[in-house]
């Protein structure tokens, strides 16, 4: 997928304010008679000149005026390959958003400039992706997950953060909160995926049948060669492993298929998805789960508003 733009280097720019102090030769002064009241004696310094100030009396010193941070979009080494980050915006915590499978930090352009109106707001692509550089494999979730944390070190990206993860890319921040918990405040799972999705999904698939439309061919075949990630511990999905993080679960519930896919079979579908996202929202005891009726997989696109409030609702730490 191609990006419109090009990384571009910045860097924090300091103006150093240099003041010069001069001093003009003092003119002779006029003797007068004894007892004449002397004019006021004109000023040994010309009027465009300053001053000097007395020797036993300090000069202050004005104090740098802290620069925010700057928008950044750079290429980052994180161990002989690069990835592109985009950051813009200030504010504590900074918020990290995770595109979805084969799908780059752009997915966030509705999103991101909002977000960075109260917040310092990165995105990025990861290995192999957009304007990245392809990285090791395997491409596991562990993989990713260490990619990015590399990636916010190296970047100079502090935190705490607020991870926000769209379908796989909750799952990348699933991780990420377990495995850097103390650098995480808050998560957005954004229609996430689930680790349990493929099992219960095939388990509602009619037999198979040489009258098996295409769409229906292509799930059942998607089921049967879904990879498997050792990296992603049944333990981060079970209920109450988040404690009390703050928590939102965005859902899309109603989702359309292609017009071959049978009706009642993508209803199962619907529903089961629904399921699992409850099951999310009771990662945290911290949470709250918000239908968005109005959008399909792709909320940050739909409606992005949503995500904007949820992100801005993890960072007031009040879902």
């Amino acid at each position: 997928m191609s990006i419109p733009y090009r990384p571009i280097a910045a860097g924090l720019v300091i103006l150093l304010l240099v003041v010069g102090c001069g001093q003009a030769e003092p003119s002779a002064t006029p003797v007068l008679p004894a007892n004449t009241l002397a004019p006021p004696t004109p000023s040994p310094i010309p009027p465009t000149a300053t001053a000097a100030a007395p020797t036993d009396m300090p000069i202050p010193t004005p104090s740098p005026t802290p620069q925010p941070p700057q928008e950044i979009r750079e290429m980052i080494d994180v161990g002989g390959y690069q990835l592109y980050i985009h950051c813009t915006g200030t504010g504590t915590p900074t918020v990290i958003m995770e595109a979805g499978y084969g799908d780059v930090g752009q997915t966030w352009s509705l999103v991101q400039p909002e977000v960075a109106r109260f917040a310092r707001a990165c995105s990025y692509d990861r290995a192999g992706l957009g304007l990245s550089e392809p990285g090791p494999e395997p491409r596991h979730s562990l993989q990713i997950v260490d990619e990015l944390h590399t990636l916010l070190e190296n970047a100079g990206v502090e935190g705490p953060f607020v991870l926000v993860g769209h379908s796989m890319g909750g799952l990348y921040m699933r991780l990420y909160a377990d495995r850097y918990r103390q650098d995480v405040v808050g998560l957005v799972l954004v229609d996430s995926a689930h680790p349990d999705q493929f099992r219960r999904q095939a388990a509602v698939l009619p037999p198979e049948s040489p009258d098996d439309s295409e769409s229906l061919r292509f799930y059942r075949d998607w089921f049967t060669n879904a990879p498997d990630d050792p990296t992603l511990s049944p333990e981060l999905f079970e209920a109450g492993s988040l404690d009390d993080m703050p928590l939102v679960v965005l859902t899309a519930p109603n989702k359309e298929r292609a017009d071959d896919f049978p009706t009642e079979l993508n209803a199962q579908f619907n529903q089961i998805w629904l399921e699992l996202q409850q099951e999310l929202a009771q990662l945290s005891s911290n949470s709250s789960h918000v239908i968005s009726e109005k959008s399909q997989h792709f909320i940050q696109r739909d409606q992005p508003e949503l995500v904007i409030d949820a992100i801005r609702q993890v960072k007031e730490g009040s879902p």
